[in-house]
Formats: structure tokens, C-alpha cells, sequence
């Protein structure tokens, strides 16, 4: 470190890399006359992050449940970006692949269960003023309560729906 460098003022960082657990930025500072000069750091983190781990060999195509893992802090070393760092709520997990024992649970080894799928045949409700009316469509893409999906009448007509029950959606 330059001997001045207590009377050096911080004007910015800038990270340069990133990698597990370590990397290096650029401090950008104002020195005394005015002028930028830029210091190099590497730095090194060692550090915990709670995630969830398998706790018994999962099967493919098994919902998820509590039984299933448990909470454990794991090195920045060991850390996945993708990682689950919490229970999912309100969602339901299906597991894509067989998942070890003591293996951390990421995004990418599960899909989701939707209340429609792709390929179900729905009720749709078409409201004008006050009639409804109630036609069979087939659902285009996957969907949950609240989301908005693409839907096939038996004419081929494609109309976007909005989910209000697990076999029912509204049409706009």
C-alpha cells in the first residue's frame, strides 16, 4: 500500500470475478492531488449458507415432502447458485432425476406440479354481460390458479384463459 494512503478517498469498486468462494475487484480511490489511481484486491470468503439436503435417496417423479430433506449450512465452497435454500411453499415439487442421499437440492433437479396441464380437458366459462356459458377445450400449456394459458376449442380456435380452479379456467 502506497505510505499516503489513509488520505486517499474511495470513490468506487468494481468486482472483477467471482468464482465459489473467492475473487478479486478493483477499489477505484481520489488521491490527495486530485488525480484516480485504482488498487487491486483478491479476497477469499469463507462462509456458510443453509440449504436443503437430501436426507434418503429420492425417486424420480416423487413429490417432494418434509420427510424428504433437511436444512444444513454448507460451505460457499460447496454452495450451488441453483440451490433450494428453503422449504417451497405453496408449490409442489416433482422430482426429474433419482437424487442421493446427502445431496444438495437445486431448481434444475425438479419440476413443477401444475393444476392443469398440457394436453387436459378442461371447462371453460365464456362470460357475456350476464350468460355464461360452459364449453370443453383442451389446454395448451401448463398452468396454476391465477395464471393466464392458451386453450383449444374443438373448432381449433386458441383463446388465452385465466385459471380459477384446478379443472376450470375463464376465458377473456
Amino acid at each position: 500500500m502506497p505510505q499516503d494512503f489513509s488520505s486517499y478517498k474511495l470513490k468506487d469498486i468494481f468486482i472483477l470475478s467471482i468464482r465459489s468462494n473467492d475473487g478479486n475487484f478493483r477499489a477505484l480511490y481520489e488521491m490527495p492531488n486530485k488525480l484516480n489511481k485504482s488498487i487491486f484486491f483478491k479476497f477469499k470468503i469463507d462462509a456458510n449458507v443453509n440449504v436443503l439436503v437430501a436426507i434418503k435417496d429420492i425417486d424420480r417423479d416423487h413429490i417432494l415432502n418434509l420427510s424428504d430433506y433437511e436444512q444444513k449450512s454448507v460451505s460457499l465452497k460447496e454452495y450451488d447458485k441453483e440451490a433450494l435454500k428453503e422449504a417451497p411453499k405453496n408449490i409442489k415439487l416433482i422430482t426429474r432425476t433419482r437424487i442421493k442421499r446427502g445431496k444438495i437440492l437445486t431448481n434444475r433437479q425438479f419440476k413443477t406440479l401444475s393444476d392443469i396441464k398440457k394436453g387436459d380437458l378442461i371447462n371453460a366459462v365464456l362470460k357475456d354481460g350476464a350468460l355464461n356459458i360452459e364449453v370443453l377445450v383442451t389446454a395448451l400449456e401448463d398452468g396454476n390458479v391465477g395464471d393466464i394459458i392458451q386453450v383449444r376449442n374443438e373448432n381449433n380456435q386458441v383463446f388465452k384463459a385465466n385459471v380459477i380452479s384446478k379443472n376450470r379456467v375463464l376465458i377473456r
